[in-house]
């Protein structure tokens, strides 16, 4: 068995999204464990504007989502925390950028 890699966002990494977008997402090249499961979108100012709810699509295990609060134009980070099938932690982090 492999680490969780990430396979796909929504936004995109390093991308731009228009304003009024409702959630982040993430999808794992496989299903991944409830334990440990994180998402967070931070403001450049520092300032986490995610709803706190992020969770495992139950349809599917390899897909994750978190809430957010309407974003103004700016950079945002994404940071994530998975634990793959095999028991390994996987953390990281990404940006995207909102236009107005």
């Amino acid at each position: 068995m492999a680490h969780a890699i990430i396979v796909r966002t929504s936004p995109p990494q390093g991308g731009a999204a228009e304003g009024g977008i409702g959630k982040v997402d993430v999808w794992y090249d496989a299903g991944i464990r409830d334990a440990f499961a994180a998402l967070a979108v931070v403001s450049a100012s520092g300032e986490r504007v995610d709803k706190r709810d992020a969770a495992i699509d139950s349809a599917d295990a390899a897909h994750v989502s978190v809430s957010v609060n309407p974003l103004t134009a700016g950079k945002y980070t994404v940071r994530y925390r998975a634990l793959s099938a095999d028991g390994h932690l996987v953390s990281g982090a990404w940006e995207f950028e909102v236009r107005p």
